[in-house]
């Protein structure tokens, strides 16, 4: 139940965030892929493994103003593969604030980024501050490829976690929201004016 109330508190402030400061010509990001977290040899020790696989990771961007947006994001822990197996648990939910700069090519958009996560080990879920950066390489208008690295620190209180990297890929599809929301509301318009013409008709023909 706690991740699932994550999840909606996080889509419900990126809606808002969306509506007030949204420019239509930005697009929406979601993305599918896996990362994989590194953990010192000392934490290594304390947390089962030095190297955990996470498959798959998603995550959703939204544009809020001007060079600014952010970001939400799944890491689930890598069930079986066969060939992947994690010798412990790792789930983990983030939260971001990014900064695009400027293109440094018309299709490469770097970022970098601050926020938190939640990460679900074998023994509790602990909270963790992060700093990372990003790279987006846009092979057409809608369609990229995401390289992100984390550094996710977690307080020596905490006995349940330890800081660690986490090294992220996805693939991006990116999407107009403004016209999906557009065209639901002159959907609705639509369906209004149509509803209230048809009742001024209906009352002609009865007188």
């Amino acid at each position: 139940m706690k991740k699932i109330f994550f999840v909606i508190t996080f889509l419900c402030i990126a809606y808002t965030f969306a509506q007030g400061d949204y420019d239509p010509s930005r697009k929406w990001q979601i993305g599918i892929g896996g990362g994989i977290t590194k953990f010192s040899d000392e934490d290594a020790a304390f947390i089962g493994d030095r190297w955990l696989v996470q498959i798959p990771r998603l995550n959703l961007t939204v544009p809020v103003y001007k060079n600014i947006s952010i970001d939400g994001a799944l890491s689930f822990n890598t069930f079986g593969l066969g060939f992947i197996d994690n010798s412990a648990s790792y789930f983990s939910m983030d939260g971001s604030v990014r900064y695009n700069f400027d293109n440094l090519h018309k299709d490469i958009l770097p970022y970098v980024f601050v926020g938190g996560s939640l990460v679900d080990s074998d023994r509790k879920m602990t909270p963790t501050f992060n700093l990372g950066a990003g790279l987006t390489y846009w092979v057409s208008d809608q369609i990229g490829l995401n390289a992100q690295l984390y550094y996710k620190h977690s307080l020596e209180s905490f006995e349940s976690m330890r800081s660690h990297m986490q090294y992220t890929a996805s693939i991006i599809y990116a999407f107009d929201a403004g016209s999906l929301f557009s065209k639901r509301k002159r959907s609705l318009v639509g369906g209004a004016c149509y509803h209230n013409q048809f009742k001024r008709f209906v009352k002609k023909s009865r007188r």
